[in-house]
């Protein structure tokens, strides 16, 4: 099922465009290597900190270990008989726990549930399938804290969706028990970036482009990879949030038609006039708190009717 959100705010709208002018071209001018991400990681971190601060009255506990990442609760995560099992994006190559920090709180009070953000090895320091073991590892540890693994909910961004949905479909060809719903903002889901090339929207993103893209991806792996679920996998409910001026549009796009064809139930709504991920901006762009509202009617949703919020 696809819906269209109503058009862009202005503020939106002149973000893309002031992005597409400044950003989007100086960003396009470094390159991506461990020399310039030592510098990048942590300016990365502290601008999405800056358009995403914590909420206030979020709890928050780092986890250290052969699992590692944090504990996010919002102020009106209420309940503990569920989880967000969170994989941020950064291309691979960039973004944390922490910097991601006001995006899973935001993310937790619109689910009134905790949020788990796992901290997976990045590229090119660890290329896959580094990230990929990481994200299984933190969804074996998460079952084995007590969870089942429908209190389950699997989320990520951009990179991150493209490792959440992996998960899903690594667990689909294995015979792991699947989470109980997947929730992906701005996902991409073929490395060659045939998807994303073929479409005219590859032209219209406000930040990323093609060479940008394609060296952070070689940076984690050669492989031309691409989500491809099988008719008749074992699948769980997916939300997908994309836009219609975004890089990966049609990323989003051919997962969503993709995972509806194998026989599972997904939703997709496009958000008009939008930066890619928009909801890591929500001190920029208005929609963004409408988004996180979208994510947590969908996953009250699929919850147990006896735990679901009213």
């Amino acid at each position: 099922m696809t819906a269209l959100v109503e058009r862009g705010s202005f503020r939106a709208r002149a973000l893309h465009r002031l992005s597409t002018h400044t950003i989007r071209r100086l960003a396009a001018l470094a390159p991506v290597n461990t020399t310039t991400l030592t510098v990048m990681r942590p300016l990365i971190d502290r601008t999405l900190r800056t358009a995403a601060p914590t909420l206030r009255g979020t709890a928050v506990r780092v986890v250290h270990g052969p699992v590692r990442g944090e504990w996010v609760y919002g102020p009106r995560a209420v309940r503990t008989d569920h989880v967000v099992l969170y994989v941020h994006g950064g291309g691979f190559v960039a973004g944390s726990a922490a910097g991601y920090r006001g995006v899973a709180a935001r993310l937790s009070t619109a689910t009134r549930i905790p949020v788990f953000t796992v901290d997976y090895r990045l590229a090119p320091e660890y290329r896959y399938p580094a990230a990929p073991l990481d994200v299984a590892r933190a969804y074996r540890w998460l079952l084995r804290q007590g969870y089942r693994p429908e209190q389950v909910i699997v989320g990520g961004d951009s990179a991150g969706g493209f490792l959440a949905a992996d998960l899903i479909l690594a667990n689909g060809q294995s015979a792991v028990p699947q989470p109980g719903a997947l929730v992906l903002f701005s996902p991409m889901s073929d490395l060659s970036l045939t998807l994303a090339t073929g479409h005219a929207n590859a032209t219209l993103d406000g930040l990323l482009t093609v060479p940008m893209s394609r060296h952070a991806i070689a940076q984690f792996t050669d492989l031309p990879l691409e989500l491809r679920p099988e008719p008749g996998m074992s699948l769980p409910p997916a939300l997908i949030h994309t836009s219609d001026t975004e890089f990966f549009s049609n990323d989003a796009t051919t997962l969503a038609n993709r995972w509806t064809a194998a026989g599972a139930h997904c939703e997709l709504q496009v958000w008009p006039d939008q930066m890619h991920v928009f909801q890591a901006l929500p001190a920029l762009i208005p929609e963004s708190r409408f988004a996180y509202r979208a994510a947590g009617r969908f996953v009250t949703s699929i919850l147990e009717p006896s735990t679901a919020a009213s």
